[in-house]
């Protein structure tokens, strides 16, 4: 059993009889924010709701106890291995999706029939998944103070895709040589996201990633098994041949990644450099977890695969 009975009872059974209650503005914007960021606490919602804790607090309550909302049961795993208060993480189900289109939002069909699978997803993904609405929420905020850059996500994005591409995961395929053969790779970014820039009239697309110090930056053995220059190489050839064009209809991208310590982004930097013959490429971009707590993702330095410090607005 995850819990005891009566911790399990409170927070992840609904009651018999719900609380009566009607959609507000708010609510319907809370289904909003969680339909495109997937999962997240209601600390990150709150944020992005800029109104106080508890109203957003109580509008979740309802919302979940209407069956709007999902309060995911593997999160119970985290709070018995580690002890201590955590917030609770929320996900859209198949109820708050039919009823965002009913309020106009333009639902994709994985929402509106798939989106009640990940009730049972683990903890280690829901904290991963959590890691990038946290990412997510930062840049959305860091773009709200300013005036010369408009963050564009992933629908908006989309739009522009083929017909086949704009409701399925971005993924993009390339052949590689690893160890002489010829292999298909594929990788499917975290995230994908954009900043317009005002002045400019222009557009940046950045693959996301996530990475959280529990895969390999080498291969140890297989050439089958993941690492994480296998994805980093992906990336790069599906760059060199225009993959993002085809599949995506965007005219560039760049790999954004953070993770845990600035020993980890040294050796993603050295991956990179061994599949460019020691050049690096502007178009991988680095950061550790404590830099990037210390600002927002736009004033962030990130470190290129070159070595350079620049921002996400460069």
């Amino acid at each position: 059993m995850y819990v005891e009975t009566r911790a399990r009872g409170r927070l992840f059974e609904r009651p018999q009889q719900p609380r009566p209650f009607r959609i507000t503005p708010r609510d319907v914007s809370l289904l909003g924010n969680l339909a495109r960021l997937r999962l997240a606490s209601g600390e990150q919602l709150a944020a992005l709701d800029g109104g106080s804790g508890q109203n957003v607090s109580r509008a979740l309550l309802a919302l979940w106890e209407n069956g709007y909302v999902e309060r995911l049961l593997g999160q119970a795993e985290t709070r018995v291995l580690y002890k201590g208060s955590f917030p609770l993480i929320y996900g859209l189900t198949r109820s708050g999706a039919w009823l965002l289109r009913k309020h106009g939002f333009d639902v994709r069909r994985r929402l509106l029939y798939e989106t009640d699978k990940q009730r049972g997803a683990g903890w280690r993904f829901i904290e991963h998944r959590v890691d990038i609405t946290e990412f997510m929420v930062r840049l959305d905020l860091a773009c709200r103070d300013r005036t010369d850059v408009e963050l564009l996500e992933r629908k908006d994005i989309l739009e522009n895709a083929p017909k086949t591409q704009r409701d399925r995961r971005v993924r993009l395929v390339a052949k590689a040589r690893i160890d002489g053969a010829h292999q298909l790779l594929s990788v499917d970014p975290d995230e994908l996201f954009g900043l317009r820039f005002a002045a400019e009239k222009q557009a940046s697309y950045f693959m996301f990633e996530r990475d959280r110090g529990e895969m390999p930056v080498h291969r140890r053995k297989s050439k089958d098994q993941t690492y994480y220059a296998k994805k980093l190489l992906t990336y790069y050839e599906a760059n060199r041949v225009g993959e993002h064009v085809r599949e995506l209809a965007i005219p560039n991208f760049r790999v954004a990644t953070v993770t845990t310590t600035p020993e980890r982004v040294e050796q993603m930097i050295e991956a990179q450099k061994e599949m460019t013959d020691g050049r690096g490429s502007n178009m991988f971009l680095f950061i550790d977890d404590a830099r990037l707590l210390a600002s927002n993702p736009l004033d962030a330095l990130w470190i290129t695969g070159k070595g350079k410090g620049v921002q996400l607005t460069e």
